[in-house]
């Protein structure tokens, strides 16, 4: 994720938690009208403690996927040969003999290119 993106999300995330809040604390009827100061402020506490989490997912998450891609393209490249070990072995003799025609033709055009001025 991009900062300007992270920013705009992060953004979003406190404007709703502070429209929230600001509802919940206004609202003349409901559950929460009859609370008093300590439980207005734990459910304000734990507003906040929402709004700490999401942000702080929003701004690490995507770091956290970015190194998993990376671990996963180096275990991508390490297997490389692997697989190639496993499609030469899928093939039959024929197959081969065209494969070993087909490598010893492309070396040979390219040996002939670099040695032409």
């Amino acid at each position: 994720m991009r900062d300007t993106t992270r920013m705009i999300a992060t953004l979003v995330i406190w404007i709703a938690m502070a429209a929230l809040i600001g509802g919940l604390l206004t609202t003349p009827t409901g559950a929460i009208a009859n609370a008093e100061g300590a439980v207005l402020f734990g459910i304000v506490m734990v507003m906040a403690i929402a709004g700490v989490i999401s942000t702080g997912m929003v701004w690490f998450a995507g770091t956290r996927g970015q190194r998993l891609d990376t671990v996963q393209r180096s275990k991508a490249k390490r297997h490389t040969s692997n697989r190639v070990e496993r499609l030469i072995e899928a093939l039959d003799d024929d197959e081969i003999y065209d494969l070993e025609a087909l490598l010893l033709a492309r070396d040979q055009e390219g040996s002939g290119r670099q040695h032409q001025p």
